[in-house]
């Protein structure tokens, strides 16, 4: 039995060979029913010859990846600034502290004083107390307060607002015969619109009168402005950027000459009672700018050190605004009840003057301002600079004032008389120009 089956699997063996081989006759295939294998089972599926193709196809390799650097990495500053790209900032916030000289406030001869009788301007006796220069140039403490933000995802376009404002600040001279020996006569000092000669009002006489007159100058500058900015270069440390937006700007200052007087017994007053006297005259310059601006910034870094630079110019009109008052009170002894006297003017302050004038005048505004900063960071920067800032056309309260007079308009000497004579003096809205320039003191976050 064994041996008819392995004749079976030599005979079934040759038959497949004998297939495979081209030429060689075909051996027929055995029945089902007599195929079997060893031990006599059957087999259920003929057996089928398997060939190799004709054809293999091409094995592809993997891609390639590149070698890995197993040197250590290296940790370095990488300066988002430096970047083309997020050169501004989403949104930036500056604050800084301004110590700040703006131009001395010019003064005609005011207050003079004299070893003789009467202190007028140009005699050898006479004295200039107050006047013909600046009371005084002392810096202005302000403070700065700039916002920005991105108006696009690169961040190089972005809109800034600014707004700045030195405190008011005031000066005065005073000048009094109390404790004096040196003068005889202090008064204000005028030229006669009638002779045509420089006089006085005479407020302190040895052995007859006591004065004490004060002028003071008072100056507050604030400002506003709305500016785009864009980037025009950005590269290798360096970013310049273009600025173009409205600019507002005020310079308001103010003059204030203030007499007061005791007489003793003088003659000129009604029974030759003892009076108090008072004289106030207040003069305000207001320049009002708006206008439009363009400028250039450039910024400039290595490292954690850089430094800014700014110029802007803006052209339009400012609003010029004189505004002169006064008044005179007199306050006479007499019995059995002091009499009291107030008039409506002062002494450079009359009828023919009194009032709010105004004018539009084309004003240029300049600006210019360098920086020198260490940046913390990617966000902060600490930084000291200087600030200039110029208006090229204003009215200041000193040149306001007429000197020319007609003391027939003067209550303390007029008494009520009608007036005559020229109408003196006059409103003049002489113009000049005004600065500011100081230290600046700051920091700076960008986020």
């Amino acid at each position: 039995m064994r041996t008819a089956a392995f004749t079976v699997a030599i005979v079934l063996s040759v038959s497949s060979a004998a297939r495979a081989q081209p030429g060689t006759p075909a051996i027929p295939p055995v029945p089902i029913e007599d195929r079997a294998l060893p031990g006599g089972a059957t087999v259920s599926q003929p057996l089928q010859p398997v060939n190799p193709p004709a054809e293999l196809p091409p094995v592809v390799a993997p891609p390639s990846e590149p070698p890995v650097d197993a040197s250590p990495a290296i940790n370095t500053y990488v300066d988002r600034d430096a970047r083309p790209t997020k050169v501004l900032g989403n949104w930036w916030d500056t604050d800084e502290l301004l110590i700040w000289w703006p131009k001395a406030t010019p003064l005609p001869p005011l207050i003079t004083a004299s070893r003789g009788a009467n202190p007028a301007v140009g005699l050898g006796t006479t004295t200039v107390l107050a006047g013909n220069k600046a009371i005084d140039t002392q810096d202005h403490a302000g403070y700065r307060l700039t916002l920005g933000w991105s108006l696009n995802s690169d961040d190089t376009l972005g809109f800034e607002g600014r707004y700045f404002f030195l405190g008011t600040r005031t000066f005065s001279e005073s000048a009094t015969d109390l404790g004096e020996d040196r003068y005889r006569a202090i008064g204000l000092s005028f030229r006669n619109a009638i002779t045509g000669q420089e006089d006085a009002l005479v407020l302190a006489r040895a052995g007859v009168s006591n004065a004490l007159i004060t002028a003071s100058t008072s100056t507050r500058v604030q400002g506003v402005e709305a500016n785009f900015i864009a980037n025009l270069y950005a590269s290798g440390g360096v970013k310049v950027h273009a600025i173009a937006g409205y600019r507002h700007l005020q310079a308001n200052e103010g003059l204030r000459i203030e007499s007061r007087w005791l007489e003793y017994g003088n003659p000129l007053n009604a029974g030759g009672h003892h009076a108090l006297g008072m004289i106030a005259d207040q003069i305000d310059a207001h320049n009002e700018f708006h206008g439009g601006q363009l400028g250039l910034m450039a910024d400039v870094h290595r490292g954690h050190f850089y430094i800014e630079f700014t110029g802007k110019a803006a052209i339009g009109t400012n609003f010029e605004m004189v505004r002169i008052d006064g008044a005179t009170h007199l306050i006479t002894a007499n019995q059995p009840i002091p009499l009291f006297q107030s008039w409506h003017g002062g002494v450079y302050a009359q009828n023919t003057n009194i009032g709010r004038h105004t004018q539009p005048r084309f004003a240029v505004v300049p600006e210019g301002m360098i920086k020198v900063g260490l940046k913390t960071g990617d966000r902060g920067r600490f930084f000291v600079g200087y600030n200039f800032l110029y208006m090229s056309d204003v009215v200041r309260p000193g040149d306001q004032i007429d000197r020319t007079l007609n003391p027939n308009q003067i209550p303390l000497i007029a008494r009520g008389v009608p007036f005559t004579g020229p109408e003196r003096p006059v409103p003049t809205m002489v113009r000049t120009d005004f600065w500011t320039q100081g230290l600046l003191i700051g920091f700076e976050a960008r986020f």
